[in-house]
């Protein structure tokens, strides 16, 4: 028996099969049961009982869920119908259903429903047969009758059993119907062949009877065949299906062996970048300090004061831009591996921080003009040495890549429910193909400004690391539209919307 996955539409469809039918079984039994009994030719009685035989001795193949059965059975309920009637073919073949499936211990909804399927089928068919002419004693002029009645009955079979496998397994219903048809049309032609001419030859002579058995288990072996084709069909789309998994498998573990490899590639490409950047950025700072002091140790005594005093400064700088430098590979290095920053924020004023900024940048390049632009409170929730750290970054980079007395403008504004901290240069700008990349570790822009200024290119990774763990935003945008240069804001959520209750 198939097992069946149950579902409500399932259990709706066989307890709709099953009620109409036996419904039909039970009109035609209690009409005219007595009337098909009572005065029989041995000719029904012996088509009857082949009926009930054959129909108990099923022909057993593999299907999904489980296995499926057949029979030539169809051949005496067919030759019953041409001979006694579509009452007396319907409860022939009831009966000879019920008898097999309580030979084979069936469940009861199984009973049920098989009484049911193959009764409804049988009454539609014989119904089939009487509405186009079909008539008692059969003779040729019935044959068309006949073969549009077991056209119905055929495709009426395939359609009532596809639907329960649909609705159990999910499968495609029009695939599998036009599968069923093409595996099973010409052996179940033969059967329903053989009725007449059981009916026709038992009406002759009852002892010829014997021998149409023999052609019966010819038409058997056809069905088996084709049973057994199926069998290898359905074995065949299994084993197809587990071979595409294999390869959808397969497929799957070289895309991601080769995305470890990429990632493996891109790996080595940073680590160079990064030795790159570090030898080259870190050894010419080094190499200023280190020329300075040398020349103050070569030459102490042929030195003037200030310029004693000048060796001494310049190498206080260059160790404060390495120091820098060190600084921010080491920071790169922390957010890398512990992802943001996991100290407690509080509710702090962002114009101030940016006022703040502003002057620390101010003490650090006295040549340049800054122009800040910060009239009103904006409370956000967030750590400060970590804005101050975003700020300076974007001040530094303004500072490096702007022209020398070009202003830098710095602006803390609100917009709707953000504050905005936006540092303006009027340098050579950032191609839009490009604004993205320049976030990324070790990235610096080929142009002059950019290797003039030097650096590790981290600025701009730290400043958006840094940002999203506040929970704002760090991103390039265009400047004024009267403007050129870049334009950088850092966007963070106000602290009386951002925290906010749900209501």
């Amino acid at each position: 028996m198939v097992a069946y996955h149950r579902s409500s539409a399932l259990h709706a469809y066989v307890l709709a099969v099953s009620a109409v039918g036996l419904c039909l079984v039970v009109l035609f039994a209690v009409t005219n049961g007595p009337a098909i009994i009572r005065d029989q030719p041995p000719l029904f009685w012996v088509l009857l009982v082949s009926l009930v035989v054959i129909e108990s001795l099923p022909i057993r193949s593999k299907a999904t869920g489980g296995t499926q059965e057949a029979t030539t059975a169809e051949a005496f309920a067919f030759a019953i119908l041409l001979g006694w009637g579509t009452q007396a073919a319907t409860l022939a073949l009831a009966l000879a259903v019920l008898v097999s499936d309580l030979l084979r211990r069936a469940a009861p909804e199984k009973v049920l429903f098989n009484v049911g399927q193959y009764s409804l089928l049988m009454a539609v068919a014989g119904g089939v047969y009487e509405v186009l002419g079909g008539d008692r004693p059969f003779g040729g002029q019935d044959l068309p009758a006949f073969a549009v009645a077991a056209l119905v009955y055929f495709v009426g079979n395939l359609v009532l059993v596809g639907l329960v496998t649909t609705l159990a397994h999910k499968r495609d219903f029009v695939a599998d119907l036009k599968e069923c048809v093409r595996a099973e049309a010409w052996p179940y032609a033969m059967v329903f062949g053989m009725a007449p001419i059981m009916l026709v030859v038992g009406e002759r002579s009852i002892g010829l009877f014997p021998f149409l058995l023999l052609p019966m288990f010819a038409v058997r072996d056809a069905l088996r065949t084709a049973e057994e084709a199926d069998e290898h069909r359905i074995a065949a789309e299994q084993a197809a299906e587990e071979a595409r998994a294999v390869a959808a498998e397969k497929a799957l573990l070289a895309e991601t062996q080769h995305a470890l490899v990429e990632r493996l590639r891109e790996s080595d490409r940073l680590k160079d970048d990064l030795l790159a950047a570090v030898s080259h950025e870190l050894r010419t700072p080094l190499a200023g300090m280190l020329g300075a002091l040398a020349t103050l140790s070569a030459r102490e005594g042929q030195l003037t004061d200030p310029q004693r005093q000048e060796l001494i400064d310049m190498a206080a700088r260059q160790g404060e831009r390495l120091k820098v430098q060190i600084e921010q590979l080491l920071l790169a290095a922390r957010l890398d591996h512990s992802g943001h920053e996991a100290a407690e924020r509080s509710v702090v004023d962002a114009a101030v921080l940016t006022r703040q900024a502003v002057a620390a940048a101010r003490a650090a390049y006295p040549a340049r003009q800054l122009v800040l632009e910060a009239s009103e409170v904006l409370p956000v929730r967030a750590i400060p040495e970590a804005i101050l750290q975003v700020l300076g970054n974007l001040l530094d980079n303004a500072a490096k890549h702007a022209p020398d007395r070009a202003p830098i403008r710095v602006e803390a504004r609100r917009e709707g429910p953000l504050a905005v901290l936006a540092v303006e240069d009027t340098g050579p700008g950032v191609p839009p193909a490009d604004r993205e990349r320049i976030f990324e570790r070790f990235t610096q822009l080929d142009s002059g400004a950019t290797r003039r200024a030097g650096g590790v290119g981290l600025g701009l990774y730290i400043a958006r690391q840094l940002a999203n763990a506040q929970g704002g935003e760090l991103l390039m945008t265009d400047p004024a539209p009267t403007r050129q240069g870049a334009r950088f804001e850092l966007r963070l959520p106000m602290a009386e919307l951002a925290f906010r209750r749900p209501g």
